[in-house]
């Protein structure tokens, strides 16, 4: 699977130097920004120098000893001590506008490079092959991007522009105290060796409690979008309390993995500041040591401590920072797998006019098919058909005998294990897929609506079609017929996934979506197997349209719909096993003649009820 679930997690979780020199990979969607980010951090630059010279003045001003003036060679007089304010404040304002335009130039870079990044992450999505939406629940697909890319976005805008204002506060002040005086910072940074290796340590297992949250958010967000989807089913079989129970205790597991993951980040802050602080004491101490043997100044002794605070509270914001970036490491790695992820169609190439197929012939050729997942079980075996061009196809047959496994092959969701499909003498995998696909068209057996209005599902069959076209298609499917009782008619917002319309309505809307496609191959799937009498007739006086002088392909459930088909070929277990005309399969009494009289005595019953 795309985002496996067991074991083999723990693999991933682990952040080696592998995973962060892939991580790096998502810097290069920065690229076009390059220059307003390089801006960006020129005005870090300056914002940081600007914090660092902060010391230095000040410890000259708390530093002066107004008891010896002849020892103190500028700061002794009023007019230099005002200087000295003056130049404080402008240090202040040079770092406030440095920050403003830091915070907007990363700001703007970030929300463009999400941008990118999303319409990638779609795109390389919604042009997967089937196969992967077999393998990875929708839900937890739409969970790791929204996630992740927010999670990118806190590292964009905040996370590394802050590691490196600590990064440049900690290199410039090292400088400067190691200025200052050697023997104190060798004193202070002896501590550093012993927090690089503890936040090594922390920092691994904080990760893996991390990466264990987001997996378990997903999950839960998957649930909730499956309960709330499937509402209908849910209340029918009143199983509110059992949806409630798994979400129950999805969350239950975030909230036990968030608290460990509060614990170990405490712990970890917690060392940093007892470390951190501990040794600023000594270093005080010790100062205060060379300042009575004349070793140092006091204003030098100023300027170190204020250094030093400056530098112990960089390396305490750090460790936090470091845990965030590890949770954008590993966000970072997961959106990756997406955005590298090869697609079936480049929609970038899609043609806006493409070229006509099944003008001469379509052919399945000793075609065998087994799916996957199970590689064993055959569904097609040995399958040899020859469909007429301009003409109605039928194939019908017993639940699981192959019928819906051909429409998935013709419309090349999968491929034949064995044999081959030719199409206009061609095998149809030489074809450019999205050209393939535009020249069909397919009516399910059950119809998916977006929801916004009918005339926008219509539309969907041709996105660029004028409205004459829209509207034309939707009188000869009589979709009018139910629309004009309605108040906004064809402008009827539909609800989530046609809710508020019936399975007819849904069927007639399907039906002109594909006659505004006018495709030159139709697929019929079951089109009508779901409805009552009354409507199936109203369907298919739409269909009957649809279907004239085309090339078709009608998955049929109830025989009496396809009587009028030019063959009609009978699927028993993955084999043809009868083929012909109506009236030459009921004279052969096999298999097509039993499923015409059971469905005859079907019928007949449920007139009499």
């Amino acid at each position: 699977m795309f985002f496996k679930k067991n074991n083999s997690d723990k693999n991933k979780e682990k952040i080696n130097f592998k995973t962060w020199a892939n991580s790096v990979e998502i810097f290069s969607y920065l690229k076009p920004y390059r220059f307003t980010y390089l801006l960006g951090l020129s005005c870090l630059l300056i914002s940081s120098i600007s914090a660092i010279l902060f010391p230095y003045l000040l410890g000259n001003l708390l530093g002066v000893d107004i008891t010896q003036k002849q020892n103190q060679f500028s700061l002794l007089d009023t007019n230099n001590i005002n200087a000295l304010f003056i130049l404080l404040l402008s240090l202040f304002s040079i770092q406030s506008v440095a920050s403003f335009f830091r915070i907007y130039l990363f700001g703007i870079v970030t929300e463009n490079t999400l941008r990118d990044i999303r319409k990638v992450a779609f795109k390389k999505l919604i042009g997967q092959n089937i196969d992967f939406f077999n393998t990875n629940q929708v839900g937890e697909l739409q969970s790791r991007v929204s996630a992740d890319i927010s999670l990118l976005a806190e590292t964009f805008n905040t996370t590394l522009a802050e590691f490196l204002r600590q990064l440049l506060t900690i290199f410039f002040g090292i400088i400067f105290i190691t200025f200052l005086s050697w023997k104190l910072s060798l004193i202070m940074l002896g501590i550093i060796p012993v927090i690089a290796i503890f936040t090594v340590f922390f920092g691994k297992y904080i990760k893996k409690l991390s990466r264990r949250t987001q997996d378990a958010t997903a999950i839960s967000n998957n649930i909730l979008l499956e309960g709330l989807s499937g509402i209908k089913n849910v209340k029918s079989m009143v199983n509110e309390i059992f949806e409630f129970k798994k979400y129950n205790t999805s969350i239950d597991q975030i909230n036990q993995l968030g608290k460990y993951n509060a614990i170990w980040r405490g712990l970890f802050a917690g060392f940093i500041i007892l470390i951190m602080f501990g040794s600023i004491i000594f270093v005080i101490w010790q100062g205060i040591q060379m300042v009575s043997d004349n070793s140092i100044t006091n204003a030098q002794f100023f300027q170190f401590l204020l250094y030093t605070i400056m530098i112990a509270a960089s390396f305490g914001g750090i460790s936090s920072l470091i845990g965030n970036i590890q949770k954008a490491v590993g966000a970072t790695e997961r959106l990756l797998e997406i955005l590298n992820k090869e697609t079936e169609i480049n929609i970038d190439s899609i043609a806006t006019k493409p070229s006509s197929l099944f003008q001469k012939e379509l052919r399945f050729e000793q075609v065998n098919f087994s799916y996957k997942s199970r590689p064993e079980l055959e569904i097609i075996k040995d399958l040899t058909i020859e469909i007429p061009i301009g003409k109605q196809t039928a194939i019908v047959g017993a639940s699981g005998a192959g019928k819906s496994t051909l429409s998935q092959l013709l419309l090349r969701f999968y491929h034949p294990t064995k044999g081959k499909i030719i199409v206009d003498g061609k095998n149809y995998s030489d074809y450019d897929l999205a050209n393939y696909r535009n020249n069909i068209g397919i009516v399910p057996q059950e119809i998916f609506l977006f929801g916004g209005t009918i005339y926008e599902n219509i539309a969907y069959g041709s996105p660029n079609a004028d409205k004459k076209r829209i509207v034309a298609a939707a009188e000869i499917a009589n979709v009018l017929e139910f629309t004009n009782a309605f108040p906004k008619k064809l402008d009827t917002i539909v609800g989530d996934r046609g809710v508020q319309l019936s399975g007819g309505q849904k069927q007639r809307i399907a039906i002109a979506r594909a006659i505004l496609k006018n495709p030159p191959l139709l697929i019929l799937d079951e089109a009508t197997s779901a409805l009552d009498n009354n409507t199936e007739k109203i369907v298919q006086e739409s269909l009957q349209y649809l279907l004239k002088d085309r090339t078709s392909l009608v998955i049929a459930h109830r025989l009496s719909t396809i009587k009028n088909a030019t063959n009609i070929i009978v699927l028993e277990n993955g084999r043809i096993v009868e083929q012909g005309i109506h009236e030459s399969l009921i004279s052969l009494n096999g298999l097509y003649t039993k499923l015409y009289e059971a469905q005859n005595k079907t019928n007949s019953l449920d007139t009499l009820i």
